[in-house]
């Protein structure tokens, strides 16, 4: 009787043990499918994200172009036997409107603060990810110098240093052509700077969207 009961109760043990490896083992199923769903809706909005950022960065890219054409015409104009013309202070004016990049970071900060970045098991992607938001500090980095330059030396040159009252008599407002000049020559050198960060923010877009493709195939 006694061996009949532990037979019994064995078999009942080895049968909870079964019960609960196999309940434990659908939990785990059902976790990892819900992992993978959450990681693709995470990568589709990553890429979702950098493909606006690649749009704006392009956008910049064009304006930069521009800004280094108006350049590369009114520094030989200043400080020179031309005269000032409206056209001159136009072109001043556009310099000093500058081309932002705010990138749409929030689904990687999500990644981040959540934790749920682990959800990446894919070191080249995961590497891929921390790599391209690394590259936009360093692209924000020489927006900024860029900005500094645009706001503290031409723009107070055109709080200081211009005479707006000689514009009704057809006159140039720029009264230091030679400061002037100056501050033009060094925006030169920081839109140079400021399109290659952009070109490199662009290849970095390409390069993560690239890896991104390849994991949701």
């Amino acid at each position: 009787m006694a061996k009949t009961t532990w037979k019994y109760t064995l078999r009942e043990i080895i049968i909870v043990i079964i019960g609960i490896t196999i309940a434990f083992s659908m939990n785990k199923c059902a976790d990892n499918v819900k992992d993978n769903k959450l990681k693709i809706q995470y990568l589709t909005n990553l890429k979702s994200d950098v493909e606006a950022d690649k749009i704006q960065l392009q956008k910049n890219i064009e304006a930069i172009d521009k800004k280094l054409a108006i350049c590369s015409k009114i520094i030989p104009v200043l400080n020179s036997e031309t005269n000032q013309d409206m056209k001159l202070m136009y072109n001043i004016f556009d310099i000093v409107k500058y081309e932002n990049f705010s990138p749409k970071s929030i689904t990687y900060k999500t990644l981040i603060n959540s934790g749920d970045l682990k959800l990446i098991e894919n070191f080249k992607l995961k590497t891929a990810i921390q790599q391209h938001y690394s590259n936009y500090d360093e692209v924000a980095d020489v927006y900024v110098r860029h900005t500094s330059l645009i706001k503290d030396y031409l723009g107070n040159y055109l709080v200081n240093y211009a005479d707006y009252d000689l514009i009704p008599q057809g006159k140039g407002p720029f009264l230091d052509e030679i400061k002037l000049k100056n501050i033009v020559r060094a925006l030169l050198t920081t839109f140079d700077d400021k399109k290659e960060a952009t070109e490199l923010g662009i290849k970095s877009c390409d390069i993560l969207i690239a890896e991104i493709d390849s994991a949701l195939k």
